[in-house]
């Protein structure tokens, strides 16, 4: 589930979750759950809820309920023939990666989070002279809950720098403050954070943050947030609000609207920033100097009817990414300084390409650099002052998942990546018109290029659309119908997941002989604004269709068979694959869904419930809850079926989709579920929504490579574990 996708410019860290190998346990029988005599009536729809009682957030029947599943499930994995094989093999794997990431460029230093041998990323920083400094290693932090930085923001001058710290992946944090030069921590810090929202530095000496509503008096702990101010060294209880939860004067909030405001050192102006779980946000500017001064009055500009999907600013030009009537997207530039400017007195320095999807833009001092994809490869153009745009050559083809520049410098950093081939990090230079690797990318001792080759193909829908899909298989493989293959979806909110990523823990399920699938589906981003719209809202069971026509489409080939065939999501993506379950049963032997969403109907009730209203549908209205109803996995389940083996994976301090939702949709499925197959929950307690290492990674992964294997049939000779879900 998505918080926000509408930003400036953003660096995501991936991240995962781990449970550490153990020997196996004596087998417990995990108690069956209750049931209530909930019953709505909405709409002309009637709907049993027998598992009502498992919601709220402090529900502690629940709570232990899900941990003697979680139990049950450890001791079946930890039984299985294949789980030490997984373990040993992923965990190399892991401990052998060496990864540089989320790169921020300002002045002559480059701040970046450092992960190796499994370990949480260290924040870094390269200075001038070419050494690197560490400035918070959160792996000698102390605490009952491991400690990670979701993300850091450096002061203009670099002299500074911003971190938001959390604790057991809940992904709630704390603002601190680090001196760079002396690697001193700061009085300064500022709790109750959303860990995506980093600070918005204004100038060296003071920044906005996005501070989340006290917790008391409100289901939903994603509403009613709030920008406040704050001045280096001041008393953090001093701090003003700058945007009030609902809004001001000509700008009104919704509850479960984000704002942030951001500035930019080449500008005098700043830029409100409002959205959510969405493709498209609101801007509004205000004189920079006014939001220093605690008595910003703004002037809105954009609304989500205009469909912008992101921006950058430059000296006195908003710079917007928009794909009204340009569903690949366009280029427009808009001047601040115009008294009285309007969108539309916008002009197109971009136009659409019918063949290249815009993703991002971005500015530096010469100009603005735009990333655009065709079939999962990205390309750059930089859009230079004189109006002309001049393409920027790449060493080679793949893709690129971060883009960092400065106003004040020429240029960019920007990653590349393919599926075999580690991230490089390079730094172009417009002058010389090159690309330099500056060695902060990622290493692997191991070549998957000589274990792997790659299919670039297309699975048919239901309804005949042609769905992009990556096929990664072992090198000279031959079509078998017996070879394990996973296959990975997810489709929300834009996200574009079929693209060029390299991904040891997939790589090495297919270097051990199997097939790992990556579907592009509507929904996602993969074929411009017009194939995420065929995959929002009404329209999301286009999404399952075409999952299921990718898993489909391994046995066409000759390479699999359904009874070898597992799908995989997470978060938004559980609708996915609860869906594909509930309407497609026979089409795949075994699913995974990790934090996923699988109730939404009962969105109202959910933490950041209301932000996934504009995606999915807002229960709260007639089109909203059908919209929904037909894609709630748990509301659709049907008893006396023959389902498929299904893995419910879920953190327990999971703040995005609340864990009621695996919960009930696998007590639910415990009863309904006519056949042989196993239904496990795994369970971590110290863990969010993901996990924040890549150790934690590789346990996860073994844990799901262990369940196909175990679930599916194996090389072992050994029998797997099963066990009929009926009660």
């Amino acid at each position: 589930m998505r918080i926000s996708r509408f930003s400036v410019s953003r660096s995501v860290l991936i991240s995962f979750c781990c449970l550490a190998f153990a020997a196996p346990a004596l087998a417990r029988t995990p108690p069956v759950a209750r049931t209530v005599d909930t019953v709505d009536h909405l709409y002309g729809l009637t709907i049993a809820d027998p598992y009502r009682w498992m919601e709220g957030p402090n529900n502690a029947e629940f709570k232990d309920w899900l941990r003697a599943q979680g139990t049950a499930g450890r001791v079946k994995l930890d039984a299985s023939p294949y789980m030490k094989k997984w373990h040993d093999k992923l965990s190399a794997a892991s401990a052998a990666v060496v990864n540089n990431g989320a790169h921020q460029r300002v002045g002559n230093r480059v701040f970046y989070f450092h992960m190796e041998q499994g370990k949480q990323a260290v924040l870094r920083v390269r200075l001038e002279d070419g050494s690197d400094k560490v400035l918070l290693d959160p792996n000698l932090l102390t605490g009952a809950a491991h400690a990670s930085i979701t993300g850091f923001s450096p002061s203009p001058d670099g002299k500074h720098v911003a971190l938001n710290l959390d604790r057991g992946g809940a992904e709630i944090t704390s603002i601190e403050l680090y001196d760079v030069d002396s690697g001193q921590k700061l009085a300064d810090t500022i709790d109750h954070i959303w860990g995506e929202f980093q600070a918005q530095w204004l100038d060296n000496d003071s920044f906005t943050y996005t501070q989340m509503a006290p917790a008391t008096g409100q289901t939903d702990p994603m509403t009613n947030m709030h920008v406040a101010q704050h001045r280096l060294g001041a008393p953090v209880a001093n701090d003003a609000v700058v945007v009030p939860a609902g809004g001001m004067a000509g700008v009104t909030i919704a509850p479960q609207e984000f704002p942030g405001v951001g500035a930019d050192p080449s500008s005098d102006w700043a830029v409100l920033q409002i959205g959510g779980a969405r493709a498209e946000g609101r801007l509004c500017v205000a004189p920079k100097a006014d939001v220093v001064a605690g008595h910003p009055q703004f002037h809105c500009l954009v609304d989500y009817a205009d469909e912008v999907t992101g921006s950058t600013l430059l000296g006195n030009t908003l710079y917007l990414m928009s794909v009204k009537g340009a569903p690949n997207g366009q280029v427009l530039a808009l001047d601040l300084g115009k008294p009285g400017a309007t969108l539309s007195d916008a002009k197109v320095v971009l136009a659409e390409d019918k063949d290249r999807v815009v993703s991002l833009i971005t500015a530096a001092k010469d100009g603005i650099y735009v990333k655009r994809m065709n079939l999962g490869v990205d390309s750059f153009v930089r859009l230079a002052s004189d109006g002309s745009v001049k393409p920027v050559a790449t060493p080679y083809e793949g893709a690129s998942f971060l883009v960092n520049t400065d106003t004040r410098l020429n240029g960019m950093l920007y990653s590349l990546q393919g599926w075999t081939r580690p991230k490089t990090l390079f730094s172009y230079d417009p002058a010389s018109d090159a690309s330099n690797d500056i060695k902060l990318g990622a290493s692997t001792p191991r070549d998957y290029s000589a274990l792997v080759d790659i299919e670039v193909t297309e699975a048919t829908s239901l309804d005949g659309t042609r769905v992009p899909i990556t096929i990664l298989k072992p090198r000279g493989y031959k079509p078998a119908k017996k070879t394990l293959a996973i296959v990975e979806a997810y489709g929300a909110y834009g996200t574009t997941l079929d693209q060029p990523a390299f991904d040891p823990m997939s790589l090495e399920w297919v270097a051990d002989g199997h097939i790992y699938v990556w579907a592009g589906i509507r929904g996602g981003g993969e074929k411009g604004d017009a194939w995420r719209l065929g995959g929002k809202g009404p329209n999301k069971h286009h999404s399952i269709e075409d999952f299921v026509a990718a898993a489909d489409t391994l046995g066409d080939k000759g390479y699999s068979d359904a009874k070898h065939v597992a799908i995989y999501s997470a978060s938004a993506g559980g609708i996915i694959v609860g869906g594909a379950i509930d309407r497609f049963p026979t089409h795949f032997g075994a699913a995974i869904s990790h934090a996923g969403m699988l109730n939404p109907t009962r969105l109202a009730a959910d933490q950041n419930g209301a932000n996934q209203y504009s995606e999915f549908g807002d229960p709260n209205t007639e089109d909203g809850f059908k919209s929904l109803y037909a894609m709630d996995a748990y509301d659709n389940l049907k008893s006396h079926v023959a389902y498929p083996a299904v893995m419910l994976d879920v953190g327990l301090n999971d703040n995005r989709v609340a864990p009621w939702n695996s919960g009930k949709y696998g007590a639910k499925l415990l009863v309904d579920n006519d056949g042989p197959n196993l239904i496990l929950f795994r369970t971590d307690a110290d863990a969010g929504h993901f996990g924040t290492s890549l150790s934690q990674a590789a346990a996860e992964q073994a844990d799901h490579y262990t369940f196909v294997e175990m679930t599916l049939g194996g090389p072992s000779k050994l029998q797997p574990v099963m066990r009929k879900g009926k009660k």
